[in-house]
């Protein structure tokens, strides 16, 4: 890397640091972050990273199903440390540890300011006017991952400890380098929350990133609102140009084989244990909806998912949605209702996830309300197929039912929602007034199916953008390939280039029809 930054071009005029913070503990988003970084040093940029030396003990690796008592949270940090560093170390990124911000003295009185905090109380929680209260509880309910809060109450302490921590090094690593852009991934938790909303508290500019439905291919976006973090999302601008234009029929193929290879050669990599489309209903519908009523389905969410910070939503979180969701469809018999349970509770800590909560709830459900387990074994396609409509909060569920025509009700504000073609429920009455009218919903016209088909190509072909220096087909999400390092270089890799040029001018993330292209024949190479 040394060799290369030797070939790095002048520093251009005018900017100064761009700063990375990624606490965390996850070295694979290292792998990204510091790919992105060392291509900006070779365009003559400042770099900067921030990244963890457990300054706390509370953070998102962390969960309740490891059975760690919290005196020993802690044990897992040296090697955790060594390997962050390493990964910039190799890199050749200048970096600093987030403990380093702060001294003994200050981190004793943050800690004494935890003291008494409840579940209840937390909403008042801030630094220096900056609240992070909110992501406090989203980092608890990652580490119950749908458990219940009695017994674990000394997680809320930690986790408000670490959210101040967070807070004020990020006050600090903003002060001291004056960043003209920061980047990290999430946006939500203590890792991560809480220098985005200080960086946003001072006019700074923020990028966020995650991965996508396709392996070593990547959402980012820049974010416009804190309130509304979600980086799939368009911005409004960049939504009124693909509306302006219609797509050819080399798009509309391109958009089609998207699903052709998601559900039928199942390589898309959100879906971890894919079932076959098999191209007929008869016994899904035998099973479940055998009577000749309009058929809806609820599509569940992961219940402790950080989709839930993203955006707002009707509910204050995924389990009073489901239940208030529940209660309200059992009182609308003219519909048949499924609640599709995600299938990762099939894997994932199912003992504490939606299904559970709707037994413990509702033992006893009327034949038009039916449950779909995370064991059960069909294609979501196969399901999309059966139904006339569906209900969700955020999922991308809906934004698929609405490109086969189909009406979405929407208890959030979802990154495809309020753009004309779905139905928003964004209080609770609104919401249950919506499944109350569920039956009458009439399916999308021509123009809503245009428009949405516009918004999926941006979604799932323009936006999955592929960084082929951490592309591992060995590895089941990515890992860095050093030997590929030639491909940061500026000119050699047109996917780096983009992304260093839309973290330059700001503009989305989304590529021109020259890059889909070579998006396609690299996803073809495989």
């Amino acid at each position: 890397m040394a060799r290369l930054y030797d070939r790095a071009l002048p520093a251009p005029n005018g900017k100064g640091t761009m700063l990375f913070w990624v606490p965390g503990g996850m070295p694979l988003l290292l792998h990204v972050e510091a790919s992105i970084a060392a291509a900006l040093r070779l365009r003559g940029h400042n770099v900067h990273a921030v990244i963890c030396n457990a300054p706390y003990r509370g953070c998102a690796i962390r969960t309740v199903q490891e059975g760690v008592p919290i005196n020993r949270w802690r044990d897992a940090c040296p090697v955790c440390t060594k390997k962050t560093t390493g990964v910039l170390e190799t890199m050749g990124i200048p970096y600093s540890y987030n403990g380093d911000f702060l001294t003994d003295e200050e981190r004793d009185e943050l800690w004494d300011r935890t003291a008494g905090l409840t579940w209840e109380t937390l909403d008042a929680l801030s630094y220096d006017g900056v609240s992070i209260g909110r992501n406090v509880r989203s980092s608890v309910a990652r580490y119950l991952q749908g458990a219940a809060l009695a017994g674990h109450e000394g997680i809320i302490r930690e986790y408000a400890y670490s959210g101040l921590v967070s807070a004020c090094a990020a006050a600090r690593a903003l002060e001291r380098f004056d960043p003209w852009r920061v980047f990290m991934s999430h946006g939500t938790y203590i890792d991560w929350g809480p220098a985005l909303h200080t960086a946003f508290d001072r006019g700074i500019p923020v990028t966020g990133w995650k991965a996508s439905y396709l392996s070593w291919h990547f959402y980012l976006r820049h974010v416009e609102d804190p309130a509304h973090i979600d980086f799939k999302k368009l911005s409004a601008q960049a939504w009124d140009e693909v509306r302006a234009t219609d797509l050819s029929p080399e798009q509309n193929a391109r958009l089609d084989k998207f699903f052709e290879d998601r559900y039928q050669k199942q390589i898309s990599f959100d879906m971890k244990r894919p079932t076959t489309y098999s191209h007929d209903v008869t016994d899904l519908r035998a099973k479940y909806a055998p009577v000749g009523k309009p058929v809806w389905a609820v599509l569940a969410h992961i219940n402790w998912d950080s989709v839930s910070d993203y955006a707002p939503m009707a509910y204050p979180s995924f389990d009073e949605w489901m239940l208030a969701t529940i209660a309200q469809a059992i009182d609308v018999p003219e519909v048949q209702w499924l609640i599709k349970i995600h299938p990762v509770e099939a894997w994932d800590n199912p003992a504490s996830g939606v299904q559970r909560l709707i037994e413990r709830n509702f033992p006893s459900l009327p034949d038009h309300v039916r449950v779909i387990p995370a064991e059960e074994n069909i294609s979501p396609a196969n399901l999309f197929e059966l139904i006339d409509g569906g209900v969700t909060v955020y999922g991308t569920g809906g934004l698929e039912l609405a490109l086969r025509g189909k009406p979405v009700i929407l208890a959030g504000e979802a990154h495809y929602g309020g753009l004309g073609f779905t139905h928003e429920g964004q209080t609770p009455q609104g919401y249950r007034d919506l499944l109350r009218r569920a039956a009458s919903l009439e399916p999308l016209t021509r123009d809503q199916r245009s428009d949405v088909r516009k918004y999926a190509y941006s979604h799932f072909v323009q936006r999955q953008v592929p960084l082929e220096i951490v592309h591992d087909p060995k590895a089941d999400w990515w890992a860095l390939q050093h030997e590929k390092r030639d491909l940061l270089i500026p000119g050699n890799d047109p996917f780096i280039e983009f992304i260093c040029d839309r973290l330059v001018d700001g503009r989305d993330f989304n590529m021109d029809e020259s890059l889909v292209a070579q998006s396609g024949r690299a996803l073809r190479a495989l």
